[in-house]
């Protein structure tokens, strides 16, 4: 372009067409725009446009066109690199950086453009040392010495900009070099001149730390370089071997530690770095944007650990300084709302970066005042958040930093190895105080005080979609629970009496409203006030209360927390036995009340005081005062039982090396206790499904409740025998009103639990009765509804309708209930409506809500039955899933979905058909069934005449999945991992089936594959990984050279290749893209010699060229030639971890 023409020209040519893209989108047309994107283009591609880019950055007036000079500029010098004279590079660096300090007016994006250049240009040079940074430094110094701030502003950012360009983040330019050059410059620069720009940076702000006072221009200077010792402080150091971090290295990773080479040593272990960083903190602390930094630099100082240490006793001398500047800093001071985060990541960076065993060395009476700091500190964040939270603030800092410190304490408190038990008793109390009154209400507490003590009295509206304060706040509570444990002996009692109170006023104040609405029944409402506040603090009282007794689990069975059993251990000789029993078992009487109270166990009058709040809400809603109940307390208490009945009712003595008597007595196997506690629950769960069938969180918390009482068969045995439990059972089974009006969701979890509360123990003729109230009237009512003669007719009738519905969500509650030993019963059952379901699919084919709830009973069968049936019952599930499907496809033929803009929830039903293929499959790799042991003594398997397999059903419905899943549906995340793991399981399962599908979907399922590999996410692309080693295998077998698959396979052969030595991957993918490279080379010997022969071809340098085809042979060393074998594909996969560390460096290009 530039040999045609002169530089004026070239000139007219850019500014024209920068004129064009710059113009507003109405103003030029899409051609004209792609013109002009096009000589840019071209113009940066141009050879050797030195000169011309320099005239243009001389004379023309058009920043773009400045922009684009520079950019062109840098290209061109990589590209052109071996060419260029060094002295014609060392002029070119001269001129660009004088030409940025004769124009200190320059657009600010020009001039970082033009400072990229100049990094790039010595990141370059550093490779073969033909540039040296020692001389930029020296410039550096000196623009910095001039006191010009417009001058020390640009030295500033000719550092920036080399820290950028050598971090190898994601702030690196791409300049076409490999990521081992990138990683190489990197480890280079961190050992000298890294420290170079530290130390620069830091005579800066010693120099303007020492000021009395600074003009805005001198303070914009300090700010620059204050974010510049951040940006060094905040540096990823590579380790000194390379090995496989070459890829992660350019992983911008968050939150770096600190981690200097030992080559740092002097620098950061001289007490006058730190000392320096207090020091500009405290002066510019008012000021929130510096602060950020100054308080992150220390932050990433707190942080510091590794090689740079040489022992411990450097560590511990530099931990003491740390934490007597911090208190320093600190103490005496009014905090900014813009210091508290930062403040708090100091703290969690030393509790978390330094051994304890370091915390414990550093003098005693400097421990004990950080401890005492930190106490205080988290206190007084703690009352700031709650006031973060009366204002609505849309910035939570204190909230934030608060979380920090808690998760702190967690750190410190919960190790027993370094601090002796009571150690941290007394700070324990004070945060638990702090917390307790924040949270509740004046004039005992501060929520909802404002700043200056006066009651904030707006309504708070509580929108639907905030989330519960048990989610919200879990891990705020789970820490708070923890240190009232520590300090149990304190909070503990006092809970109790803060617990008690407010629920005799609660009920004081329900009696008067009953009595001022019976003196004056049409009178108006009454004041809330006095209710709302009572509900708020026992709403967090409970919260905190069953945090404190019990952990939230998954899966494991919970266990009493140790401190709570040594607390309750350590005062059993104080309590007696008798009261305590009688304090639990009369929730409706003030624990006060009952003589001899003092001598209950703490822990159980505690938990009498929920049950207490529990029954005041009882009788309050036996007494028609519903409407004046929160239902938010309710949900509380049924949380706290479901928790607190999960570790201790009958609790295991095995599982302890020694049991509180109180406990054991109170609610242990065989007790009177443990079983008052069972009625009393179940009578709670009665009542609350008839008063509050209309909430649905509270119904669905109440029936979870339930769930808890029957999954585990111990406590199942005392439900059964409640004569309270068979009511409930009769009830459900009649719908009889209101268990009838509960939400779907919630009846499928009443279902449950009844289907668990059945296999409990009892005599064979009491277990008849049971199924037969349970179970039968389920049948009976859905026989009649559908031999109805007229069903036809009126099954979209809305009680009819509902009938079908409610009876679906049934079946999908006795299918979670299966279990091993009662999937008899339940699967023969399930099996006599599944193929009545599937007549139901005809007749509601255009109802999708009515559709997708038949195919979800068929998906939650499969799911939780198929793992246990034997072969000839796998058999009927089979048969019954493809006439399903059958039904489905006829149904949806000819179906187009092309509305994008329709709900992922619209697609529900191909997502369910795909959940239900995958459930089948399941079978093929868990399988508990013994063949059809579990079912002796019923009819004998049916092996010899196998009619369905699980392949037929599955292949039938990928039949139907395939032709619908368009590459827009895959934009649907759900959707798209469903899809994915699906056709990953059938390849991997019945890899042999693939090649007999028809060809149309042969190809679907192969583009899929493909489009998976190469657009989708990590977790896909590893799924079509996976399916890759089946599929050529299968083809290794057949050994058909001419197949369709055989010529797939060939062609993923090149994908999988060039994702693994050409593209940057998850190191995670190596292992998936590993074993699907070593089956199809061993499938395509030849066509991998060529990929790699004309890989090497393309290398120009001999050097790479010699590593490469170096590494190559390594790679193929251990297996030539390859075959199947597993031996020699571990030893392949091996080398290839070697090879990608080598060779991944060399071609991954950025």
């Amino acid at each position: 372009m530039m040999a045609a023409v002169g530089a004026g020209e070239v000139i007219t040519q850019l500014e024209s067409a920068a004129k064009v893209l710059m113009a507003p989108p109405s103003m030029v047309s899409n051609e004209q725009r792609q013109h002009a994107e096009h000589i840019f283009l071209s113009f940066r591609k141009s050879k050797s446009p030195f000169a011309v880019c320099k005239h243009i950055l001389e004379t023309s007036k058009v920043d773009y066109v400045l922009f684009q000079a520079a950019t062109a500029i840098m290209e061109a010098v990589v590209r052109e690199w071996i060419l260029l004279e060094k002295s014609s590079i060392e002029s070119l660096r001269t001129f660009l950086l004088t030409y940025v300090l004769q124009r200190p007016n320059l657009q600010k994006y020009v001039r970082e453009q033009i400072l990229l250049a100049v990094a790039v240009i010595v990141k370059r040079g550093s490779l073969d040392k033909s540039i040296d940074c020692k001389g930029i430094f020296h410039e550096v110094s000196q623009l910095i010495s001039s006191g010009n701030p417009t001058v020390q502003t640009l030295a500033c950012s000719i550092l920036t900009a080399l820290l950028s360009e050598f971090s190898s983040s994601s702030k690196t330019s791409n300049i076409g070099l490999s990521m081992e050059f990138h990683g190489s410059c990197k480890r280079l620069f961190q050992e000298e001149d890294l420290r170079q720009i530290f130390m620069l940076t830091v005579e800066v702000l010693q120099e303007f730390s020492r000021r009395e006072n600074m003009n805005a221009q001198m303070s914009s200077v300090f700010q620059r370089y204050l974010a510049l010792a951040n940006q060094v402080l905040s540096w990823n150091f590579l380790p000194p071997n390379l090995g496989r971090h070459y890829i992660a290295m350019f992983e911008s990773s968050q939150n770096v530690m600190l981690k200097p080479t030992e080559s740092w040593r002097e620098t950061f272990l001289d007490s006058r770095v730190m000392e320096l960083f207090f020091t500009v903190h405290r002066k510019i602390r008012e000021d929130s944007d510096m602060a950020q930094d100054s308080l992150q630099c220390l932050a990433q100082l707190a942080s510091m650990h590794g090689p740079v240490f040489p022992d411990e006793s450097a560590q511990v001398n530099y931990l003491a300084r740390l934490v007597e500047g911090l208190l320093g800093m600190i103490n005496g001071i009014e905090i900014e709302d813009s210091e508290a985060v930062g403040i708090s990541n100091i703290i969690s960076n030393l509790i978390t970066m330094f051994p304890r065993s370091n915390l414990t060395a550093i003098p005693s009476e400097l421990f004990n005042s950080f401890v005492n700091c930190l106490t205080h500190l988290t206190c007084s964040f703690g009352r700031s958040a709650a006031l973060e939270e009366v204002l609505d603030k849309d910035d939570m800092v204190y909230m934030e930093a608060y979380d920090k410190l808690l998760e702190s304490w967690l750190t410190l408190v919960q190790d027993e190895k370094h601090f002796h038990k009571g150690f941290f008793i007394q700070h324990a109390v004070q945060v638990f105080n702090s917390y307790i009154q924040c949270h509740l209400a004046a004039p005992e507490g501060t929520r909802n005080l404002t700043a200056n003590g006066v009651a904030s009295h707006e309504e708070e509206e509580i929108s639907e979609l905030q989330e519960d304060d048990r989610e919200l706040f879990s891990d705020q509570l789970a820490s708070i629970g923890m240190l009232g444990r520590i300090a149990a002996d304190h909070c503990i009692p006092l809970l109790t009496s803060l617990l008690e109170d407010r629920v005799t006023r609660l009920h004081g104040q329900l009696q008067r409203h009953q009595q001022h609405l019976l003196a004056s029944p049409g009178s108006g409402s009454v004041d809330n006030k006095v209710l709302d506040d009572l509900y708020e603090d026992i709403h967090w009282l409970i919260l905190v209360t069953g945090c404190l007794l019990a952990d939230e689990t998954q899966g494991e069975t919970p266990l009493i927390p140790p401190e709570i059993m040594e607390y309750s251990i350590k005062h059993s000789t104080e309590v007696d036995i008798n009261t305590t029993l009688q304090v639990l078992g009369s929730p409706g009487e003030k624990a006060s009340s009952i003589p001899g109270c003092n001598r209950t166990d703490s822990a159980i009058r505690l938990l009498s005081s929920v049950l207490r709040t529990s029954e005041v809400e009882s009788r309050a809603t036996r007494a028609n005062l519903t409407d004046l109940l929160s239902p938010q307390m309710g949900k509380d208490i049924v949380w706290f039982l479901k928790r607190w009945s999960k570790t201790y009712l009958l609790v295991d003595e095995k599982l302890y090396d020694q049991i509180s008597i109180p406990f054991s007595a109170a609610f242990g196997a065989d007790t009177e206790g443990a079983q008052w506690i069972v009625g009393y629950i179940l009578e709670k769960v009665i009542n609350n499904l008839s008063v509050w069938s209309s909430e649905p969180d509270l119904a669905n918390d109440t029936v979870e409740l339930l769930v808890t009482l029957v999954e585990r068969r111990e406590r199942a045995n005392v439900v059964i025998q409640c004569e309270n439990w068979w009511n409930l059972a009769k009830q459900f089974a009649n719908r009889t009103p209101p268990l009838h009006s509960l939400s779907s969701s919630v009846q499928r979890t009443l279902m449950k639990a009844l289907v668990l509360g059945g296999f409990a123990h009892m005599d064979s003729e009491t277990k008849q009765q049971y199924w037969t109230e349970v179970l039968q009237p389920l049948q009976q009512r859905f026989m009649n509804v559908i031999n109805q003669e007229n069903f036809q007719q009126i099954c979209q009738e809305e009680e009819v309708k509902q009938e079908i519905i409610a009876t679906l969500e049934a079946l999908c509650g006795i299918a979670e209930a299966t279990q091993i030993d009662n999937v008899v019963i339940l699967f023969n059952f399930l099996m006599d409506f599944l193929n009545n379901c599937i007549g139901l699919m005809e007749i509601y084919k255009n109802t999708p809500e009515t559709v997708n709830l038949i195919i979800e009973v068929f998906v939650e069968v499969a799911h939780k039955q198929i793992c246990y049936l034997g072969e000839s019952k796998s058999m009927k599930l089979y048969e019954a899933c493809l006439t399903l499907l059958q039904v489905y496809s006829k149904n949806n033929l000819g179906r187009k979905r092309v509305d994008m803009s329709a709900e992922e929830d619209q697609y529900q039903d191909l997502l369910l058909i795909m959940e239900l293929l995958t459930n089948l499959l399941s079978k093929e790799f868990i399988d508990f069934s013994d063949t059809d042991e579990v079912f002796r003594g019923q009819e004998p398997g049916q092996a010899a005449d196998r009619s369905v397999s699980a392949a037929d059903v599955v292949l039938y419905g990928v039949n139907i999945v395939l032709p619908l899943m368009s590459q827009d549906l895959l934009k649907f995340p759900s959707l798209c991992n469903q899809y994915y793991k699906l056709i990953t399981f059938i390849c991997e399962i019945f890899p042999e089936k693939i090649p007999q599908l028809p060809d149309d979907l042969f190809k679907s399922l192969m583009f899929s594959l493909e489009l998976g590999m190469t657009s989708m996410s990590s977790e896909v692309s590893q799924l079509c990984l996976e399916a890759l080693t089946p599929l050529a295998e299968q083809c290794a077998k057949a050994q058909e050279t001419e197949s369709p698959l055989f010529a797939a396979t060939r062609h993923f052969l090149k994908l999988v290749f060039d994702m693994l030595v050409l593209q940057k991957h998850n190191t995670e993918m190596t292992v998936a893209a590993g074993e699907a490279l070593y089956t199809l080379v061993c499938l395509h010997q030849a066509e991998y010699s060529e990929l790699v022969e004309s890989l090497l071809s393309s290398q120009q340098d001999p050097v790479i060229y010699q590593r490469l085809a170096d590494a190559f042979n390594k790679l193929t060393a251990s297996s030539s030639p390859p075959t199947l074998d597993r031996k020699q594909k571990m030893a392949f996969l091996k080398s290839l971890e070697e090879f990608v560390a080598t060779v991944g460096g060399l071609l991954c290009v950025k």
